[in-house]
C-alpha cells in the first residue's frame, strides 16, 4: 500500500473541528491516517485503503489522562496520535448513525482561547519587530548611511510570512473559542464544517 505524505496539516488545519473535518472527508477519500509520530506537527502520513465512514474526533481535554483514556477505548474509539496538544481519535462505523461525539467542549473552548491569544501576541510581536526594522532603515538613511539596510530589509521581508500566519491563526482560535463559549452555553453542540458560515 502506497503512502502519502501531507506536509503541515496541523499548522494548516489548526482548528480542532477543521482538523476532524479534513481528516473524514480524506477518509472517504480512500486516505487513512496513519499514527502519528513525533513529526506530527509537521507531517501526517496516510495509506491508501478502501474508503470507510470513520468519524475522527480533535479532542483537547484537560480530564485526569488514564481515565480519559481508558474511557474513550472502551467506547471503541482507536488513538491515532496527538497533535497541539490534542488527541486525535477515531472510529469506524456503518450506516447513517455516526458516533456519538465524546470531546470535552470546555477544554476545546480553553485550548483554543489559549492557542488564539499566544497566536495574537506573537502576531503583535512581529508586528512590533516590523515596525523597529522599518525604523532603522528610515533613520539610517536619514542619515546617509546604509551600511544595515539590506540586512534589516532581509529581515523585514522574512517577518510577514509569520506575521500573516500568526494574524490569520490567532483570528480563527479566537473565533472558534468564541462558538465554542456560545455553544457550551447553550448546552448543544454541532459540528461546524469549515466554509459553512454557521
Amino acid at each position: 500500500m502506497a503512502v502519502q505524505k501531507k506536509m503541515f496539516v496541523a499548522l494548516k488545519k489548526i482548528v480542532p473541528s477543521e482538523m476532524e473535518y479534513y481528516l473524514e472527508e480524506l477518509n472517504s477519500e480512500g486516505l487513512e491516517l496513519l499514527p502519528l509520530g513525533e513529526a506530527g506537527l509537521f507531517r501526517f502520513l496516510f495509506t491508501e485503503k478502501k474508503p470507510e465512514k470513520t468519524k475522527y474526533v480533535v479532542d483537547c481535554t484537560e480530564m485526569n489522562k488514564v481515565s480519559y483514556m481508558q474511557t474513550a477505548i472502551d467506547k471503541g474509539w482507536e488513538l491515532t496520535g496527538k497533535s497541539f496538544n490534542c488527541y486525535i481519535w477515531r472510529k469506524k462505523y456503518e450506516g447513517q448513525d455516526r458516533p456519538e461525539d465524546f470531546s470535552d467542549k470546555q477544554g476545546l473552548y480553553k485550548h483554543c482561547l489559549r492557542q488564539g491569544l499566544v497566536m495574537t501576541v506573537m502576531a503583535f510581536i512581529i508586528l512590533a519587530l516590523i515596525v523597529g526594522l522599518v525604523y532603522f532603515i528610515r533613520l539610517e538613511r536619514s542619515y546617509g548611511v546604509q551600511q544595515h539596510t539590506i540586512a534589516y530589509t532581509v529581515m523585514l521581508v522574512t517577518q510577514i510570512p509569520f506575521l500573516l500566519y500568526f494574524a490569520w491563526a490567532g483570528r480563527k482560535l479566537l473565533f472558534e473559542a468564541k462558538r465554542l463559549k456560545e455553544v457550551i452555553a447553550r448546552g448543544i453542540y454541532t459540528k461546524r464544517r469549515p466554509g459553512s458560515g454557521e
